[in-house]
Formats: structure tokens, sequence, C-alpha cells
């Protein structure tokens, strides 16, 4: 339960005669250091990861998995807005109550809390708060996805297609 997976950008280029157009160019991916973040204020774990502007728009995502599988959503529609989202999920026939806040300057310092909660059976919350911030530019070497311990290489990419093992 404990598995988050867990990430638009507009930009306009301006022409001689002074009019908008819109940019096909994607911007460059900026360097985060993501911290899982107790709810005492203590820090668990860090990675720092390339992020694309895909990537970063899923840092406030949450898409749960409960024993391997997908938290599906059911009921009626989520609320979700730019700092709070709520709704509701089920997996394996059990159903959950989902909860994501976002506190912080989303550009460069923020904070995401998620929880989830089973409504049908007493088996206890979920919670997680992880802290982005944001470093800069990708060091040379680095490419949009590629994650690291703190000041470690890349270690792995979260763009890279996952492999099953053969059985």
């Amino acid at each position: 339960m404990r598995n988050w997976i867990g990430l638009a950008l507009l930009m306009g280029l301006t022409a001689c005669d002074q009019t908008q157009a819109p940019s096909t160019a994607i911007p460059p991916p900026s360097f985060w250091r993501v911290e899982i973040v107790e709810d005492s204020g203590g820090q668990t774990g860090a990675v720092e990861v390339c992020a694309n502007p895909e990537i970063f728009a899923a840092f406030s995502r949450a898409e749960p998995r409960i024993a391997g599988q997908p938290c599906e959503p059911y009921g009626k529609p989520a609320t979700d807005t730019p700092t709070d989202y709520t709704g509701r999920c089920e997996a394996n026939g059990q159903r959950y109550g989902l909860y994501v806040s976002t506190k912080g300057d989303r550009a460069s310092d923020f904070t995401v809390r998620f929880a989830l909660q089973p409504l049908q059976a007493d088996i206890g919350t979920v919670v997680q708060a992880r802290r982005y911030h944001r470093l800069g530019a990708c060091p040379a070497g680095w490419k949009a996805g590629d994650q690291a311990k703190i000041g470690g290489g890349p270690a792995s990419n979260l763009l890279a297609p996952k492999v099953q093992p053969a059985r």
C-alpha cells in the first residue's frame, strides 16, 4: 500500500510582429530533491530526480496501488483543485478514500501529503508526505527520468519501460 506512483507548462514565442504563437519546444528538465517526511517532521528517505513536465506533474498526483493492483476511481467525481484532491478508489474489492494536499511554492519548494483510508475495514490509514525542492538544471549526464540517492549518479530511470522477469 505504500507504493505511490507515482508526475503542463505552456510557453509562448513572440514573433517579429509581436503576436503570440504557441511553442512546440519542450521546457528543459529540472533537478529536484524529493524527501519522504514523517508526520513528526523527520526525514525517512530522499532521492534526486531529473524531472521533465510529465514527471513534475506527477509529483502532486496520487495513483496508489494496493497489493500491486491500481486503485481505480469509483463513485462520485473527485474534488480536484490546484491544492487539494479528494476522491474514492477501489482495488481488490476494497474501497478507499484518497486525500492529497499540496502546500508551498510549486515552482521551487512544496510539500504533498497523501492519505489513503480504507472505507470498509479497519486496516489502518496510509499517510505519507513528500517534500519537493528544486535544485536547478539537471547535472551533466542526467536525462529526464533519471533518479538516484542524494549525491549519486543516475541509478534508474522513471521513464524506462519496466521489464518483467521471465517465468
